[in-house]
């Protein structure tokens, strides 16, 4: 290597350790100037991400109104059912003149109710079949009254004596003593007293225990029976012989049976097996090998 080279670089190391290097720190002007900018990069956060949130912070108008209105169906339906109840109270203890809406509400001391309930209401009372309206003279829905409507005309027991009678006479049956409990208050009362023309039989409605009143027809009613036919009636035993054989016995006496009394039972005919396809004699080969393939047997 150059000596000259040398010597310069053991100057060069020489001047270096005898020299201290001071670093200076920058200053807190120089230090504090930057392009970040806290204000602007809030106004741009809250630019972009504003819209966004602020729909999400949106109500929901469709659910709302949804609710609004299922809550106002059942405001009406339940006043209502109230206003229901409350007519058939007001008959079952006498009290049957008709009311006005107003008095009604009133009454009830339902005060809370807005147009639209009230509107709803003087639409829908007067299809209900469980209230009878009289129209205003006037023409003013507002001032029809209502009363309660039920089930039968029963108001003592001449009335209903001549209510099961009538059913008796047409056909339709009996009178359910629920239906005769929402025509008179002291219903289980009115039966004892008319024990002797009725006859009520326990039933069961809609899964419910009830009892039906009918009409007892005098001229049906048959004389006591003695003993002795009451003991042959229950000595007869048919329990060994079917309905054919008792049609028989009574063809052989000289009497006619009634017809189509045992249930017709349909016997399904067997399912028939669909045919199999016969396959055709079809060529198998290729039309470009004809005379080429030869069968070997």
């Amino acid at each position: 290597m150059d000596p000259e080279l040398l010597r310069q670089q053991k100057a060069f190391q020489k001047h270096a350790a005898t020299t201290v290097a001071v670093q200076n720190k920058p200053s807190a002007a120089a230090s504090s100037h930057t392009t970040y900018s806290s204000e602007a990069a809030k106004a741009k956060k809250k630019k972009a991400s504003g819209p966004s949130q602020n729909l999400s912070k949106l109500p929901d108008f469709d659910n709302f109104a949804s609710n609004s209105n299922a809550i106002s169906n059942a405001t009406n339906f339940s006043t209502m059912a109230k206003i229901v109840d409350y007519m058939k109270k007001r008959h079952l203890s006498q009290q049957q003149w008709p009311l006005t809406l107003k008095e009604v509400l009133d009454e009830l001391q339902l005060y809370d109710l807005g147009k639209r309930n009230i509107a709803f209401l003087q639409e829908a009372l007067p299809n209900n079949p469980r209230l009878m309206m009289e129209p205003n003279p006037d023409g003013d829905p507002t001032m029809n009254k209502f009363a309660f409507r039920p089930p039968y005309k029963i108001k003592g027991k001449t009335s209903l004596v001549a209510v099961a009678r009538k059913h008796y006479q047409d056909g339709k049956g009996g009178i359910l003593v629920s239906d005769l409990a929402e025509c008179v208050a002291n219903y289980d009362a009115l039966l004892q007293q008319v024990a002797a023309d009725i006859i009520v039989v326990p039933t069961q409605v809609n899964k419910k225990k009830d009892r039906v009143v009918f009409y007892n027809d005098k001229d049906f009613t048959f004389p006591e029976l003695e003993d002795d036919f009451k003991a042959l009636w229950r000595n007869v035993s048919v329990d060994h012989l079917d309905e054919k054989k008792i049609e028989e016995y009574l063809q052989k006496k000289g009497l006619d049976a009634m017809k189509d009394l045992t249930p017709k039972v349909r016997m399904q005919a067997p399912l028939k097996r669909k045919a199999a396809k016969r396959r055709h004699n079809q060529k198998v080969q290729n039309d470009h090998m004809e005379g080429v393939l030869e069968d070997y047997e």
